[in-house]
């Protein structure tokens, strides 16, 4: 059987330092093999010539952080300029394309590819689109949240730069109903966006078997209850808000903890809280750890927190559903379509610390609710956002794209 390749352009991929980074679309990548898809990846890397690789913003791009493919993918590192700042992302799309188009040529000349697809909007996208031209091939672009939900309102010329990619996108994805609502909207799409849950592996993400013998190799507590944050410590994932919340609960609470997986600027909001309120081991930090270290918490813990001011979908929600957990979450972007209000978990409003401070507090007070939430978020998972059901979707649609 003929299999359909794919040059993916992302500059989402997993390093040796952040095996993380990137794993959704590796995973999705993954599925898709078993529909005769095979993806090769160029993964834009912003350019760091000695000395800048020493600097720490700019070491992890350096040769000390390379890439880490998971089994069975190929990828290529990609240099390209890129200052950092939101004002210049405008320049992103073009760089990549520049600095990746002998490296597409070549390898296409190799193994040939049979479409383009960009793993983000800005700039993968973007670039995707000059190389799909370059190379006479079909392009798929991806819309994974910030890209369409936030930068082209903060930076007016990307919604042009927007509009101009997408009339050339043959196929356009989205990761939730509300970005495909947004692709619609902003841009002039050449076709209806298709949403595309993008999956996990339920065999990784499930209950626990023996939820208590997980908590004693973590170093938690049988009686404590403890509430889950995993992603980045930045301020657009609402710490702010997370450590106004938290600071009263654990004041009234004796037997709460909140574990925060992930590292950031903001780390010292919710770092800060143990020392004022004189209660050790009151925030567990563990910082970032690798995708096969994330099922334990999820799979330990008592409920999920996510306050983000904006995301596309979410996939430490639909892990921590598939792992029986019931979720508090702001009330933005595709999170609504995975958490229903009362159901499965509580929606609040962003950047309002005193909801997202009642809504854990139910959590924490109504075990009854918090069961019956985790278990249907668990049924919902399984029924709503099927990994092979959504790379069984994509598949098609790719191969369909292939042959027009």
């Amino acid at each position: 059987m003929r299999k359909l390749r794919i040059l993916a352009l992302s500059h989402m991929f997993p390093t040796v330092r952040f095996r993380q980074y990137g794993a959704f679309i590796c995973r999705e990548a993954q599925d898709l093999e078993r529909h005769g898809i095979e993806c090769g990846f160029l993964v834009g890397r912003p350019w760091a010539p000695w000395p800048l690789h020493l600097v720490p913003r700019w070491r992890d791009y350096g040769p000390t952080n390379p890439l880490a493919p998971p089994a069975g993918l190929s990828a290529r590192s990609v240099a390209y300029f890129r200052p950092p700042g939101l004002v210049f992302r405008r320049w992103d799309g073009r760089s990549l394309a520049h600095a990746s188009l002998p490296i597409a040529r070549d390898w296409h000349r190799q193994q040939p590819f049979d479409l383009v697809l960009g793993v983000s909007i800005f700039p993968d996208t973007e670039a995707a689109v000059l190389v799909g031209r370059a190379l006479g091939l079909p392009v798929a672009g991806l819309a994974v949240g910030s890209d369409v939900m936030v930068y082209p309102d903060r930076l007016p010329v990307l919604r042009r730069q927007l509009n101009a990619t997408l009339e050339q996108v043959a196929l356009p994805i989205g990761v939730s109903r509300s970005v495909c609502r947004r692709l619609a909207e902003t841009g002039p799409c050449r076709r209806e966006p298709l949403c595309v849950y993008l999956g996990r592996d339920a065999r990784q993400f499930a209950p626990a078997q023996d939820r208590d013998r997980v908590r004693v190799q973590l170093g938690w507590r049988r009686e404590d209850i403890v509430a889950l944050y995993v992603g980045g410590l930045v301020e657009s994932k609402g710490m702010k808000e997370l450590a106004a919340a938290t600071e009263p609960l654990l004041r009234e609470h004796a037997r709460f903890r909140l574990v925060c997986l992930g590292d950031g600027p903001a780390r010292d909001r919710v770092q800060a809280l143990p020392r004022r309120l004189e209660r050790d081991g009151a925030v567990v930090l563990p910082g970032r750890v690798t995708p096969e270290e994330v099922p334990p918490y999820l799979q330990a813990a008592d409920f999920l927190v996510l306050p983000s001011y904006s995301e596309g979908m979410p996939q430490a929600i639909l892990e921590a559903m598939n792992c029986g957990l019931p979720v508090v979450a702001t009330r933005v972007g595709g999170v609504p379509e995975a958490v229903l209000e009362g159901e499965t978990g509580l929606l609040v409003d962003a950047r309002n610390a005193e909801q997202l401070r009642a809504a854990m507090e139910r959590m924490i007070r109504d075990e009854p609710f918090r069961l019956a939430a985790g278990q249907k978020g668990l049924a919902r998972a399984r029924r709503v956002f099927d990994a092979e059901h959504s790379a069984r979707l994509l598949a098609e649609a790719l191969w369909l794209l292939a042959k027009t």
